[in-house]
């Protein structure tokens, strides 16, 4: 749909690279925590070279970490 909100599109792709993640931590270990994602998200930051996958990588850590609550 062209005409619907770019912002949703985007959200779709850190929804889904979110996903990916916690699909690929799920293979070797039994629980993910919002901590594993955002190390595997740090990980693949420093990683990717492609500029859009980079910017989808960035959006998807400022969605986890504001939905982690600060360790007390």
């Amino acid at each position: 749909n062209s005409t619907g909100n770019p912002f949703s599109a985007h959200m779709l792709c850190e929804q889904r690279a979110i996903q990916e993640i916690t699909y690929e931590l799920l293979q070797s270990q039994q629980h993910v925590s919002n901590k594993d994602i955002i190390a595997k998200l740090i990980e693949k930051l420093e990683t990717e070279k492609d500029v859009v996958q980079l910017d989808i990588y960035r959006n998807a850590l400022e969605a986890v970490l504001f939905q982690t609550p600060d360790d007390i």
